[in-house]
């Protein structure tokens, strides 16, 4: 069986997206969709394949089976809403919408209609993530998870980055930090932020960044996130911990360890191969299931933009959810 595929987007994930499928025997890119001409047509060009410079009419295509998303955070919800109402599969990039009730619509019809909606979060084909997991399930209940994540402003960056209306803030466009957590813990009862922005225009880019998110969970325990970005730094800083009743979990210097009353031990991770994210989604489109996990992690993706997309709101004071 040969799955035919559909790319929407010619940038970076694009391309990396487009190398993953090429050397899969089982899967076929049949055609290629942006809205940037020059850049999806060179894309297509070089591997032989079609452009349409639409993507509302690359979903509507007979010969495509699924559909890889892969534009500005803006556009995931939409794309992915009318390429399910067309019957298609779905695989987008994070975030999975940058409107909840997009996100909502999109899965329930995923279910409905049952097709295959993978959001691209690694973690479910992450040996470290799920040694966390279980290393969690061992050590209590939750009392505060703390992320902190700051990032020097050389280079040139996307002008898509820094950008609210295009984005979202920066919540929203670090939803990859969001969403272990949420995996971890579930959901938000309410979510508190505040946001500064240097050089913001009116256009809604901004130079310079700060932002904080503040969450307690349902079933108990406060997160909390910061992240700087566009600063004077010589090089990004990242810290994480879990603090539960039985012991902390902390990350630094690349590496995860547990502290306990006898002591501190290094976090064992399997070194077991794990498929790809475009290979488990050609996998799930193969092997169709009655709940497939790909939905289970969807209910993750949702509930994280839940809180990312509250974060806008929060920050003028706390929102439930």
């Amino acid at each position: 069986m040969t799955i035919k595929i559909g790319i929407i987007g010619s940038g970076g994930m694009a391309q990396h997206h487009l190398k993953r499928f090429s050397a899969m025997s089982t899967a076929e890119v049949v055609a290629i969709a942006s809205r940037n001409a020059q850049t999806g047509g060179q894309l297509a060009a070089q591997h032989n394949t079609a452009f349409v410079p639409e993507w509302t009419n690359l979903i509507t295509r007979d010969d495509i089976d699924g559909v890889v998303i892969c534009t500005h955070n803006d556009s995931h919800g939409e794309i992915s809403l009318a390429a399910l109402q067309a019957d298609k599969h779905v695989f987008v990039e994070y975030p999975l919408a940058s409107d909840v009730g997009e996100g909502e619509e999109a899965l329930q019809l995923a279910k409905k209609r049952h097709r295959v909606l993978r959001v691209s979060h690694p973690e479910v084909v992450s040996n470290e993530h799920q040694a966390l997991k279980q290393k969690i399930d061992e050590l209590g209940k939750l009392h505060l998870t703390t992320f902190v994540r700051l990032t020097p402003g050389r280079g040139a960056r996307p002008e898509i980055l820094f950008n609210l209306p295009v984005s979202g803030m920066p919540a929203h466009f670090f939803i990859y930090h969001i969403y272990p957590i949420v995996d971890c813990f579930g959901g938000a009862a309410w979510v508190e932020s505040s946001a500064i922005y240097e050089g913001l225009t009116e256009s809604g880019q901004y130079q310079r960044f700060v932002n904080t998110l503040t969450v307690e969970f349902k079933r108990g325990g406060i997160g909390q996130w910061t992240w700087a970005g566009g600063i004077a730094i010589n090089a990004a800083v990242q810290n994480e911990s879990y603090v539960l009743s039985e012991g902390t979990l902390s990350y630094q210097n690349n590496n995860w360890a547990c502290t306990t009353p006898a002591g501190i031990t290094p976090l064992p991770v399997s070194d077991s191969p794990q498929p790809t994210l475009q290979e488990l989604w050609l996998s799930e489109i193969e092997n169709p299931a009655q709940q497939p996990p790909c939905l289970i992690d969807a209910e993750v993706a949702l509930e994280s933009i839940r809180i990312s997309l509250a974060a806008a709101r929060a920050v003028n004071g706390r929102v439930n959810l």
